[in-house]
């Protein structure tokens, strides 16, 4: 083997083993900064989970250690926090629920939370993207299996019509013109921080790639001790 080939496999297999330690490494304890400061948001999505974690009253300590477990931060925290408050179950069980692969669907069943609160003041149609969902489960009411995806964003209409009170039908018809949860509340309170990059509105990371989109697989099995 010349010299030339002997380096190429070299480097080859040294970008190799340093792309697999790269992946399995948890995310830095940094990276949720913005969670727990305003100093640290820069963008809607961030400021909406940031709004989260201070109104469901979840400390860092407490909250910090679960967090790596939590594959879509963006889009599952908000209704980790949700289901918690709406089931009384303990959060570290919820994690563990979705991080063993269960629907939301199938959590929500699971923990005997009825799929009827995600359309609170949604009586109609609101139409798309959501109005197939409203369909479903208009339809089977104890029986529908959500997408994921609608799952989290009817997670967030609901606490953004809490926080800043609008109407949960009006901002799920928003959807479609795309207006999101997080980018109506930050226009609400004016976007209270400070951006310097110009990515103000950063709508949704991960929102709509980022879910399994599962109808209702993965059922988990066994109910917890809700000790905290």
């Amino acid at each position: 083997m010349s010299l030339a080939q002997r380096q190429h496999r070299f480097t080859f297999a040294l970008v190799f083993v340093v792309a697999l330690a790269a992946a399995g490494l948890p995310a830095s304890a940094g990276s949720f900064d913005f969670l727990f400061s305003l100093d640290h948001v820069h963008d809607d999505t961030q400021y909406f989970l940031n709004l989260a974690v201070s109104n469901y009253g979840y400390t860092r300590p407490a909250l910090e250690p679960l967090l790596p477990r939590v594959r879509f931060v963006e889009t599952d925290l908000p209704v980790l926090f949700y289901l918690q408050h709406a089931s009384g179950w303990p959060l570290p069980q919820l994690v563990d629920l979705r991080a063993r692969g269960a629907s939301w669907s199938v959590i929500f069943t699971h923990t005997g939370v009825p799929q009827a609160v995600l359309f609170e003041g949604i009586p109609d149609d609101p139409g798309p993207p959501y109005g197939k969902a409203w369909g479903y489960w208009k339809k089977s009411p104890r029986g529908a299996r959500l997408q994921d995806r609608d799952v989290c964003d009817l997670v967030r209409i609901q606490m953004a019509s809490h926080w800043v009170g609008a109407r949960q039908e009006d901002l799920a018809r928003g959807y479609a013109h795309g207006v999101t949860a997080p980018v109506y509340v930050a226009e609400k309170k004016g976007r209270p921080w400070h951006s310097g990059d110009g990515n103000a509105q950063g709508q949704n990371t991960g929102n709509r790639d980022g879910h399994g989109g599962g109808h209702g697989h993965g059922k988990p099995q066994g109910k917890p001790k809700h000790n905290n």
